[in-house]
């Protein structure tokens, strides 16, 4: 399983950590300054996007889709005709290419394996720096085995704006990695282990979907 630029953490962990250290002891708050890490955070992965979406376009024209694994699609909640702001957009990296041809509307239910992780940090583990990732919420345990994890089912409209947005441009099959911008996510509110300004990542795995108007299938 790919986790694209976790070594991204580092640059951005570096940003305030060492101001809340104590000297007494060699701890620190993980969570010092995270607004701004969180935000420069989701900066350094949309430049990594942007970068290899311009690179491809440059090299292959029109055909750009087939050799570049980044996407940014702007938010369906936000007017898609008038230019907006960084964040109003999240980041996808395609792990892997499904066989379906159409995708979810807002009005869908969706069956998905997913995990949802907080931005990377760093903590000091019997004298050695060491990278955490917290798992805020996860439909699987270990790696993702499509033959026996249980999918997830929830409606594309109760979800945030961010996974919403992503799940409304996948396909049957697909896996990503979605990078959601706080403000897009839970923004200046807090929500179980989510602090608030966090930028949230998914790995996620569109099983299936089906519209209100269909009738309800076997798995139900």
């Amino acid at each position: 399983m790919r986790k694209p630029f976790f070594f991204l953490a580092i640059a951005v962990w570096a940003l305030g950590v060492f101001v809340s250290c104590k000297e007494e002891d060699d701890t620190y708050d993980a969570y010092a300054n995270w607004p701004a890490r969180n935000a420069e955070y989701f900066a350094q992965i949309a430049a990594e996007a942007r970068d290899s979406i311009a690179k491809a376009k440059q090299e292959h024209g029109g055909q750009w889709e087939a050799h570049c694994n980044w996407r940014m699609f702007k938010s369906t909640t936000k007017a898609q005709n008038v230019g907006g702001a960084l964040t109003d957009s999240i980041c996808v990296y395609i792990e892997q290419r499904g066989g379906g041809t159409e995708s979810p509307a807002w009005s869908d239910t969706v069956r998905v394996n997913y995990r949802g992780y907080l931005m990377p940090t760093q903590n000091l583990v019997n004298g050695e720096w060491r990278e955490e990732r917290t798992v805020f919420s996860q439909s699987f345990i270990g790696e993702l085995d499509s033959q026996i994890a249980v999918p997830a089912k929830m409606g594309v409209s109760t979800t945030v704006a961010g996974f919403a947005t992503a799940l409304q441009y996948m396909h049957e099959g697909d896996v990503w990695w979605v990078y959601i911008p706080s403000e897009l996510a839970y923004g200046s509110q807090a929500s179980g282990m989510i602090r608030s300004y966090s930028t949230l990542t998914f790995y996620v795995n569109l099983v299936d979907f089906y519209d209100i108007g269909q009738m309800v299938p076997e798995w139900e």
